[in-house]
């Protein structure tokens, strides 16, 4: 590996550390480029080697950033596509064996048998294999890139006139593109309740809202505490994701998404929930504590007198920017290859990657 990819890389995972590149599709676009790169410069004796690389810089990338869970779903991606590739360059390179003669004869006996060819070694495909792999990053690319227009077309069936919605996440970009859609396409009028998200989102709900009311769309922005209270008027909740895991639960950008699904779920509200298909990810939530990631308490406090406060008085602030949904709150899935139920999302994740893929660290 060359000294400017290996710098490449490293000031891509001190971007991530530094939480310098923000959202799943900036983070998904950055990481196909860094790959595209990555597997041009490549060299490897055998498809295991490349494997095993790749392998090594998912692990490198998911350290730098633990909660920002595209970037190993789209290493994942490109590790099945290559043992895609593999398993069809095995079953072409399989050639069926000839029947066995009946021995006619005593000279049949002492004939030299006929020696099957030897299958074509994958040194050989290793251009073929690199042109391939390049070729269905660039298909990832152009999926992520045109990944609205699929959601988009759900949503003209969705919104029905003269409705209530709610949306709890006002910096997700899909679901802006998502009610911008269904206003144009349909010309149904409806309105939209956004949470102000305090304190991480509220100059983002604010904006949301803006973008919103410029499309004549009517919109509020509301309380994070007068959910309960207007949800009995809400028809839909729709809220955007920014990692979905195998069980059908996912991980919100927004605090607070969490107790917004168990109102809807109280009042009978169906959730729907808005992902594209690179945001699915092979994990399982066993410790949902490690996947919420924590900000900074001065959003919450931003001034205290320590003086006051004495030497044995302690106040320990917490402030989560992401939440856990968990699947009996989700009704459905909305991605760009359809509508899914929270308990189907397994059978869509393992067409996409392979189990061997899901630990990228061993």
């Amino acid at each position: 590996m060359s000294s400017e990819l290996n710098a490449t890389i490293a000031s891509f995972c001190d971007r991530l550390k530094r939480r310098q590149i923000t959202g799943s599709y900036h983070v998904a676009l950055e990481t196909l480029q860094l790959l595209k790169r990555f597997i041009s410069a490549a060299r490897w004796s055998h498809t295991n080697e490349l494997i095993a690389q790749l392998r090594d810089l998912g692990s490198r990338l998911e350290k730098a950033h633990p909660t920002e869970f595209t970037c190993g779903n789209i290493i994942r991606r490109v590790l099945a596509f290559i043992r895609d590739e593999l398993e069809e360059d095995l079953e072409m390179s399989k050639t069926p064996t000839p029947a066995e003669p009946m021995i006619s004869s005593m000279f049949n006996l002492l004939q030299r048998p006929a020696v099957p060819e030897k299958r074509k070694s994958v040194v050989h495909s290793k251009t073929d294999l690199r042109q391939a792999v390049i070729q269905g990053i660039k298909d990832i690319i152009d999926e992520v890139t045109n990944i609205d227009d699929g959601i988009q077309q759900i949503a003209i069936d969705l919104i029905h006139d003269r409705e209530i919605l709610l949306t709890p996440t006002p910096d997700s970009k899909t679901v802006l593109k998502f009610l911008i859609k269904a206003r144009q396409r349909n010309n149904r009028n409806f309105t939209v309740l956004v949470t102000e998200g305090f304190p991480n989102n509220t100059q983002a709900a604010h904006e949301f809202a803006k973008k919103l009311s410029q499309h004549d769309i009517e919109t509020t922005v509301i309380p994070d505490t007068a959910v309960f209270a207007l949800m009995s008027r809400v028809g839909k909740v729709i809220l955007g994701a920014k990692a979905v895991f195998t069980n059908g639960g996912t991980v919100s950008s927004t605090a607070g998404v969490s107790s917004v699904c168990e109102c809807a779920r109280e009042f009978k509200t169906p959730v729907f929930a808005v992902a594209g298909l690179y945001k699915l990810s092979p994990l399982y939530p066993f410790n949902i504590e490690k996947l919420v990631e924590v900000g900074g308490s001065q959003r919450v406090l931003s001034t205290m007198d320590y003086e006051g406060a004495g030497s044995h008085n302690r106040l320990d602030t917490v402030n989560p920017v992401a939440d856990y949904v968990p699947p009996e709150n989700i009704d459905i899935y909305i991605s760009n290859i359809g509508g899914f139920a929270p308990s189907f999302i397994y059978r869509v994740v393992w067409d996409n990657y392979k189990q061997e893929d899901v630990n990228l660290e061993n």
